[in-house]
């Protein structure tokens, strides 16, 4: 999450449900419906945590990039993965309308990833285009491409004393000094004489209710907040370097 969280692919692992897909035009045993199959596969070992699984199905130099921007490897991936438990549950993710064009040894897959939380709400519907190549007569991804749709954030439950920890002043690189104050049980961001109330998404991630932005804390290895990671719908990320 780490901003994998982010705008992250994550599954519940006790309960994944997975869209069928429709079978109109795609035999069972197409290559199509192959790569289709693996991509269901993928999906459950990194929800599971199976990294064996997930090496498998993969190429070493494989990257992705997210919504909001960051390009991830293979081994970024894996070192956030995770199995979903009762105190930290993971959204459940479907596929959507895949489609998928093949070119010898290589195929491209789009559709639509679906996150849902535990009540059946849909949070965030994001679009994918994966590619495939063929390595030693097996198909595995190569790279894969995210852009957000739409998203619905739910305000988490924190203890408010973690935002004491978030209070100071950031600078960005033009310059602009943006500051984070706590107003009792709120978090409060001020830029240019204007507040505004931002909410939490977890204990590091918080957004704003009028825009699709997410704002990251970002901490060192002592724990102390180092900067905030500004994440735009259109895929800029802009790091604020706390000053003070």
């Amino acid at each position: 999450m780490k901003s994998i969280l982010c705008t992250i692919i994550l599954v519940v692992a006790a309960s994944i449900g997975f869209a069928q897909t429709k079978s109109e035009g795609t035999p069972p045993n197409s290559v199509e419906q192959q790569i289709i199959n693996l991509e269901r596969e993928r999906l459950k070992a990194f929800a599971q945590a199976d990294k064996a699984a997930f090496e498998r199905l993969v190429t070493d130099d494989l990257t992705i990039t997210h919504g909001y921007g960051e390009v991830l490897t293979k081994a970024q991936e894996m070192s956030v993965m995770r199995p979903s438990t009762p105190e930290r549950p993971l959204p459940a993710l479907s596929i959507e309308d895949p489609k998928v064009r093949v070119y010898g040894d290589a195929a491209v897959m789009t559709g639509s990833l679906v996150e849902t939380n535990r009540d059946g709400r849909r949070e965030l519907v994001l679009r994918f285009t994966n590619t495939y190549v063929k390595q030693k007569e097996q198909w595995r991804m190569v790279a894969g491409q995210l852009t957000t749709l739409s998203r619905e954030r739910a305000i988490a439950k924190v203890d408010p004393k973690i935002y004491d920890a978030y209070v100071g002043q950031y600078r960005n690189p033009r310059g602009r000094i943006l500051t984070v104050m706590r107003d009792g049980d709120r978090l409060v961001i001020e830029v240019g004489g204007q507040k505004l109330e931002i909410f939490p998404e977890s204990e590091t991630q918080f957004f704003f209710k009028e825009d699709d932005v997410l704002l990251v804390f970002v901490k060192d290895e002592q724990g102390r907040v180092v900067r905030l990671v500004n994440r735009r719908p259109n895929g800029d990320v802009v790091q604020e370097i706390k000053i003070k």
